[in-house]
């Protein structure tokens, strides 16, 4: 009995230790986990933290089309946001009046430019539809994917400004004309991070537009911010698109 009572507690601390061997990789993974899972929230960002960042983006090729938009996106809730645009028009290209066709009977012109100088400014509230934490890697975790996302972006703009065109009467008669505009927009976009700081933002919208401007005007809309349908004589349809970049401050 004195010897078989030695061999079963020896088998007990062999079976024991041996359990200890198998399942501690097991406990550190899950540790190491947990530790990483609680790190994320709590180092790398906080909730004042994230309620006091905003984003500055600048629309790449507006530049083009005869003007310069700076917007400022400011987050408000885990699903959306504001963001506040302006923008200078003559800032950017300054296009070539619109060519008469051809065949009028005033085709005898000179070539001009626009000239244009105004300015606009625009509100819009983001409804985002963030990413799934699945496809976030943890080490791009952070302040800056609390602005990506696919979005829709109800907003409001309203411009004015001055630009040259042909007389009415005249191919060659430059004259300038002073018009307005206002428009309630739908924008859908997609906007996405790369790093902690870039975001790249991709957007198309319409909605319905008013402006003062009249058929004798030589204009179907406003070259420098909307493309506009003028199908009714006072409420018009608006449509826009564009490619911004931005960079997070915090």
């Amino acid at each position: 009995m004195s010897n078989i009572l030695p061999n079963y507690l020896l088998r007990k601390v062999l079976v024991s230790s041996l359990l200890v061997v198998v399942y501690s990789p097991v406990f550190a993974q899950n540790k190491l986990a947990h530790e990483r899972s609680a790190a994320i929230p709590h180092h790398g960002y906080s909730n004042a933290s994230v309620r006091s960042a905003s984003v500055l983006k600048i629309n790449v090729f507006a530049p083009l089309l005869g003007y310069s938009q700076f917007s400022w996106e400011k987050f408000t809730s885990h699903h959306s946001s504001l963001e506040l645009g302006l923008g200078i028009i003559g800032a950017g290209k300054n296009l070539h009046i619109d060519h008469r066709p051809i065949l009028s009977p005033n085709y005898n012109y000179r070539p001009g430019h626009r000239n244009q100088s105004g300015g606009f400014f625009e509100l819009g509230y983001k409804f985002v539809k963030p990413i799934k934490a699945i496809k976030m890697s943890i080490n791009n975790f952070g302040i800056v994917n609390n602005f990506e996302g696919a979005y829709v972006k109800p907003s409001f703009i309203m411009g004015a400004y001055n630009s040259n065109q042909f007389s009415h009467d005249s191919g060659a008669v430059k004259i300038r004309r002073h018009h307005s505009f206002g428009a309630l927009l739908l924008n859908v976009g997609d906007q996405r991070a790369i790093g902690r700081r870039l975001l790249f933002d991709v957007y198309i919208g319409g909605g319905a537009e008013v402006d003062n401007v009249k058929g004798e005007d030589d204009l179907y809309g406003h070259p420098f911010v909307l493309a506009v349908a003028k199908d009714n004589p006072s409420v018009n349809f608006a449509c826009t698109a564009g490619f911004r970049v931005g960079f997070l401050f915090k």
